[in-house]
């Protein structure tokens, strides 16, 4: 072979194979950037809510005086009712309520690092998404999908889920999490005493675009 001949072919070797490098190397940082660019945008429907406003207040006073309503309302026993809760009441309470009620009834506290807190109901099931402070003061949108169902008056809780920003994690990533977070909670009783010796019960949670709407049953004190 000719000596030309063969230094032109090692040469256009060389050139594929410094396309190919650069192409490979710009296709690796694309995909970095796109992925951090993705871990910062919050889901589509997540737009916390400015609890100062008069209007979102009045919405948070109304959610919470229909749900107390419903719930403490005079009932036969054998009288199956529902409640159906949108998103933008659960939203405006949560805006400006959530914080007040776990210090007073649950003697719990938001962790700072969690922030506007807001929830989604699909048909498949419920998003809570957050401002989460990861690292370095920098909250990220983070979005946790939850599928529940009430058996036998037992409320199991399961992740199905998560996104930071709009990047999927494998949930196997927090398999071992989960497992120990379920360990530590329990089964959940779907039973809501009343301050009057009554009960509700929640006898299922069916999911809505936008709503939840729950199937419930007043039992009188026995």
């Amino acid at each position: 072979m000719p000596l030309e001949t063969w230094q032109n072919g090692n040469l256009a070797l060389v050139k594929k194979l410094l396309i190919i490098l650069v192409s490979g190397t710009v296709l690796i940082f694309a995909c970095a950037g796109l992925t951090f660019w993705l871990s910062w945008q919050p889901q589509s429907w997540y737009a916390p809510l400015d609890y100062s406003s008069q209007e979102i207040k009045t919405l948070a006073d109304r959610a919470e005086y229909r749900l107390n309503e419903e719930f403490h309302k005079v009932r036969p026993a054998t009288d199956v009712w529902r409640l159906r809760i949108t998103d933008e009441a659960m939203n405006a309470w949560l805006s400006g309520r959530l914080e007040g009620w776990l210090t007073h009834d649950q003697e719990v506290r938001i962790p700072k690092e969690i922030q506007n807190p807001q929830v989604h109901i699909t048909p498949s099931g419920v998003w809570v998404a957050a401002m989460v402070e990861i690292q370095d003061d920098s909250p990220r949108p983070v979005a946790l999908q939850l599928s529940i169902q009430i058996v036998d008056g037992v409320a199991t809780i399961l992740p199905v889920a998560i996104r930071l920003g709009k990047m999927p994690i494998p949930m196997s990533v927090f398999e071992q999490i989960v497992q120990d977070t379920q360990e530590r909670a329990g089964d959940i009783p779907s039973i809501v005493p009343l301050m009057d010796d009554r009960e509700v019960q929640i006898q299922e949670i069916t999911f809505e675009e936008g709503a939840l709407v729950l199937t419930c049953q007043t039992y009188l004190p026995q």
